[in-house]
């Protein structure tokens, strides 16, 4: 399968299960996401557990490369014949959210939030980021939102992954009084400067070869892989050695070291290393 020419559609679905079968249901979900991976154009599945923002609700994320595929999918004897086989499973209807995604000329940009949450707040901290969200989801442009806890002996910030479709919608983002209100809410609950760092348009990193480019989602997943344990680095040494330095100079300064790691360091051993996984279709 070739590149896909514009950014995948996905379908959201959401469900709820019979009280007292969760285990059996979220089973049966993966039955439904495997037989997915094996439809022409799939792109990528995910199962999102009940949450904080819907106690009740199991979703399913479905991504394929063109709405020509999604809808095979999506009609597909496979997907009816397992729908039908976990009947007894589920409370009501599903609820499908279609997301079309229309061609543009940018990339999707993707920026890392990194703090500290205060012992003993993370519930708080937790409710006051699906309000962030909230607000977030009301701007043009606004694709997804990751909330990433500490790893005990390996990170101790909390991680926040917020992508837009354009760097333009992104900055929107970043200068409204809607995420000014919102910071001033997390403050509080805070015990460290927030350091964010901006990742849009891999070109560069990811020369084409005679298929053409990687897919958009392998650039993402790859440039992830190097971002995460970058800024993570790059804050635990910037706390060290300068523990005083206020937050533009060290915004500023740990955006230009993260650049330089990346773009000299690790994407031109990770797209060696990787170079195999990287041309090989979808």
């Amino acid at each position: 399968m070739p590149p896909p020419s514009r950014r995948s559609p996905m379908v959201v679905v959401s469900r709820r299960a019979v009280p007292g079968h969760a285990r059996e249901f979220e089973r049966w979900l993966g039955r439904l996401v495997d037989a997915a991976a094996d439809a022409p154009g799939h792109v990528g599945s995910e199962i999102r557990r009940p949450g904080r923002a819907a106690p009740d609700d199991w979703v399913v994320v479905y991504q394929f490369a063109d709405t020509t595929s999604l809808e095979a999918w999506m009609r597909s004897p496979a997907r009816a014949e397992l729908l039908a086989s976990g009947r007894g499973l589920m409370v009501g209807d599903a609820t499908e959210q279609v997301i079309a995604v229309h061609p543009t000329e940018s990339d999707p940009v993707t920026a890392v939030s990194s703090v500290r949450v205060r012992e003993g707040a993370s519930d708080a901290y937790a409710a006051a980021h699906d309000r962030l969200v909230e607000r977030m989801g009301a701007f043009d442009g606004f694709i997804r939102s990751e909330l990433l806890w500490p790893v005990p002996g390996v990170q101790d910030d909390t991680i926040v992954l917020f992508t837009f479709d354009d760097r333009a919608h992104l900055d929107a983002w970043l200068a409204s009084p809607e995420r000014a209100e919102a910071l001033d809410e997390l403050a509080p609950l805070t015990e460290s400067d927030r350091a964010v760092n901006v990742v849009g348009g891999f070109a560069g990193w990811f020369p084409a070869g005679a298929t053409g480019a990687p897919p958009r989602w392998k650039q993402a997943t790859l440039v992830l892989a190097a971002l995460f344990p970058t800024s993570l680095a790059i804050g635990a040494v910037r706390e060290r050695v300068l523990p005083d330095l206020a937050t533009v100079p060290a915004t500023l300064l740990a955006n230009v070291i993260g650049i330089i790691v990346l773009t000299w360091l690790l994407m031109p051993w990770l797209t060696r290393v990787f170079a195999g996984w990287l041309r090989r279709d979808a």
